[in-house]
């Protein structure tokens, strides 16, 4: 019937693959330990390379701005951002237009809320030095209001209003992230921040007044 030693087999079988196995995985655990060291190198030359563009963005526009001679005003667009003008729209607005002003008001208070203890904690994680402080020889054109430069305050405030505003009053959205997005280059021309912390602002910013805006339509 069966040939003596047949049941065997299988278990011979099970050794082989097994052997095979582990000598396949012995020979592919070298490749995926040497390619880390090579991956951590690729990832910091990319980095390196975009601090390097984010410095010869900044250069190139304030050499712009001392040809232009454009300094009052950038000093009176990123003025607009300080705040003065958001507390005017919110008591304003509710009264011109009670339903959508309303809304702005209560959207533009939950966004602020939201948006000051995350804007604390990317500066104090981050600390990056503003840019008078790493480019030798640059002074700024104004005193800012902190030490540190990542992420943009003023455009990150900006780009919440905008989007709140651009929800409620859709007839100005043009205008209002035109406003917004001028807002974060005069900060850079003012040489407080870097293009990558205005970036960094407008994604915030886009992001809270999204959820704000969400939050307060549920509720």
């Amino acid at each position: 019937m069966f040939a003596p030693g047949a049941t065997n087999a299988p278990s011979h079988n099970c050794h082989i693959k097994d052997a095979r196995l582990s000598q396949s995985t012995a020979t592919l655990a070298p490749i995926q330990i040497s390619e880390t060291p090579v991956m951590m190198e690729r990832s910091i030359v990319a980095l390196q390379w975009l601090a390097a563009l984010d410095a010869r963005l900044f250069l190139g526009l304030n050499r712009l701005h001392q040809r232009m001679q454009l300094e009052t005003l950038i000093r009176f667009i990123s003025f607009t951002g300080d705040g003065y003008l958001y507390l005017l729209m919110g008591l304003s607005l509710p009264m011109l237009f009670p339903d959508q002003g309303t809304t702005f008001l209560l959207a533009g208070l939950l966004a602020f809320v939201i948006e000051l203890p995350i804007y604390w904690v990317l500066k104090r994680s981050f600390k990056r030095r503003r840019p008078f402080h790493v480019v030798q020889a640059m002074t700024p054109v104004l005193k800012p209001s902190d030490e540190f430069s990542f992420p943009s305050g003023h455009t990150t405030a900006a780009f919440m209003i905008a989007g709140i505003t651009s929800i409620c009053f859709p007839g100005v959205s043009l205008l209002a992230y035109t406003w917004a997005a001028l807002i974060g280059l005069s900060r850079v021309m003012l040489k407080v921040h870097f293009i990558s912390d205005v970036l960094a602002g407008m994604l915030l910013g886009s992001l809270i007044a999204y959820l704000s805006l969400s939050i307060i339509t549920v509720y």
